[in-house]
């Protein structure tokens, strides 16, 4: 059974510290916990890349040998203002990736599918088509269970994640055909988190859309602005619409997108060394993570119209007392 990593190796080792130690300095969100592990030995689960509703059950693995083999390259070209294609097509995928497989974006991918159940459920209970309840439920009707509690939708994770892999190639091509902020920490003003989930959600350009701010080395860091304009069109992977921005932020403007990344990491956070402000910054920013908020619209022809976005959402870890 392969211990598959949801967040690419590539990507973590160039957080590795330039210290004796040479590894990644990790702290758990929940209770501070400070530690240095190697990249193979963080953000894994066994046969993550598994996939059973699909044809081929490996096959993000196939997409993965055009991503991770080509990051460091892609990551240079940045830095040196000179993107290509190629490069383009690796970060877009990289991200995709991200989006798509991790364990926090199956958590967040779950909660829309399962309100459009819950909701074509209601429907069908109010037209009569759902077979009486059994006895033992009071003779209430399915709408009635579902709103006290008593009957549940749940939604299988490896199915959002069948349908973000199924899609994976078309998530490349918005984001490559994307506006981009390409940023550039200088080591004297700080430098990048990243994390088990390294994608900051937050506004964009055009309010229909979120943006994803996602570091990509120490010093380097993209955020993608989708254009809705480019949905549901055939992929042209020359990325016509591609657009950059290069930018050297200030001391402050880092410290802003290391406190989205630091509150929509799911579990863990990485810097590239031990730093005294460190434990404070994550405890400061810990009671949040990345979810889905969905909204049910009624309709008058009855039923619901569903609506998600995501976002970064409190959330309440446990105590420290």
């Amino acid at each position: 059974m392969p211990l598959d990593h949801f967040i690419p190796q590539v990507h973590l080792r160039n957080f590795y510290s330039a210290d004796d130690k040479g590894r990644l300095v990790a702290v758990k969100k929940d209770d501070l916990k400070t530690f240095h592990p190697w990249s193979e030995d963080v953000c894994r689960r066994s046969d993550g890349s598994t996939n059973l509703y699909l044809h081929e059950p490996r096959a993000i693995e196939e997409f993965l040998k055009r991503i991770e083999p080509n990051y460091n390259a892609a990551l240079d070209a940045l830095r040196n203002r000179a993107i290509g294609v190629e490069h383009v097509y690796v970060i877009a995928g990289f991200v995709a990736y991200i989006v798509s497989c991790s364990p926090t974006a199956m958590r967040m991918n779950t909660p829309h599918i399962a309100a459009t159940v819950r909701s074509a459920a209601e429907l069908l209970d109010a037209q009569g088509l759902i077979p009486p309840m059994p006895e033992a439920f009071g003779n209430r009707g399915l709408t009635e269970l579902l709103d006290d509690g008593s009957v549940k939708i749940t939604i299988d994770e490896k199915y959002p994640q069948a349908i973000g892999i199924s899609q994976i190639e078309g998530r490349v091509y918005i984001f490559g055909n994307a506006l981009w902020d390409i940023m550039f920490a200088d080591p004297s003003d700080g430098a990048f988190f990243t994390s088990d989930f390294p994608v900051s959600l937050g506004p964009s350009y055009d309010p229909r859309v979120v943006s994803k701010t996602v570091p990509l080395a120490p010093d380097v860091a993209v955020c993608i602005h989708p254009q809705v304009r480019e949905r549901g069109k055939e992929p042209d992977f020359s990325f016509p619409e591609f657009r950059a921005k290069f930018r050297r932020l200030k001391a402050k403007e880092i410290r802003l997108i290391n406190r989205g990344l630091v509150e929509s990491a799911e579990t863990m956070v990485f810097y590239h060394r031990d730093a005294d402000w460190l434990l404070p910054f994550v405890r400061k920013h810990r009671d949040f993570r990345a979810d889905a908020i969905v909204t049910r619209i009624p309709m008058p022809t009855g039923g619901n119209m569903i609506a998600a976005r995501q976002g970064i959402v409190p959330f309440k870890r446990p105590s420290l007392a």
